[in-house]
C-alpha cells in the first residue's frame, strides 16, 4: 500500500463518518479488529434465539469485548466473492451500524474488503453505502 493511501485510509478511520471499501489489501493488517468473512451464514451473521431471548452472534460478543479496549475494526472479509443479492446482507451494518437488534460499538469502524471492484462484482447498494480506498 502507498504512502498516500495509506494514510487516505489513515484519516477516514479517525473520522469514522463511513464504512470502507478497500480492494486487494488482506483483513489481517488491521489492529483491533474481527473479521467475519462474507460467506458467513446469515443465521451466525444476525444472531438467534435461546428459548425467548434473542442472542447476538458470536462475533458481535467479541466485537463488545475488543471495543472495551479503545477503537475496534469489524471487517468483512472478500464481500465480492459471494453473489450479489448476498452481499446485501450486509446492509444494515454498512448504512445502520447495527446487527439485528444490536448496535455496533461507537467507537467501532467498518471496513469491507475485496479482491475486485468492478460493478458487475458488487451489488450497486452495497458499493453505494461505502467510501472507497
Amino acid at each position: 500500500m502507498n504512502k498516500d493511501r495509506l494514510s487516505l485510509l489513515e484519516n477516514y478511520m479517525q473520522s469514522g463518518i463511513s464504512p470502507l471499501l478497500i480492494q486487494n489489501i488482506p483483513a489481517t493488517v488491521f489492529d483491533n479488529a474481527v473479521i467475519i468473512k462474507a460467506d458467513i451464514d446469515r443465521l451466525q451473521l444476525n444472531g438467534h434465539y435461546e428459548n425467548i431471548e434473542f442472542c447476538p452472534p458470536e462475533w458481535y460478543k467479541t466485537l463488545l469485548e475488543k471495543s472495551k479496549l479503545g477503537p475496534v475494526i469489524l471487517v468483512i472479509e472478500n464481500i465480492n466473492e459471494i453473489a450479489l443479492e448476498e452481499q446485501t446482507k450486509f446492509v444494515e451494518i454498512l448504512k445502520y451500524k447495527k446487527v439485528s437488534t444490536f448496535d455496533l460499538p461507537k467507537n467501532c469502524f467498518v471496513v469491507a474488503t475485496c479482491s475486485d471492484l468492478r460493478m458487475h462484482k458488487m451489488n450497486e447498494e452495497v458499493y453505494s453505502l461505502c467510501a472507497q480506498i
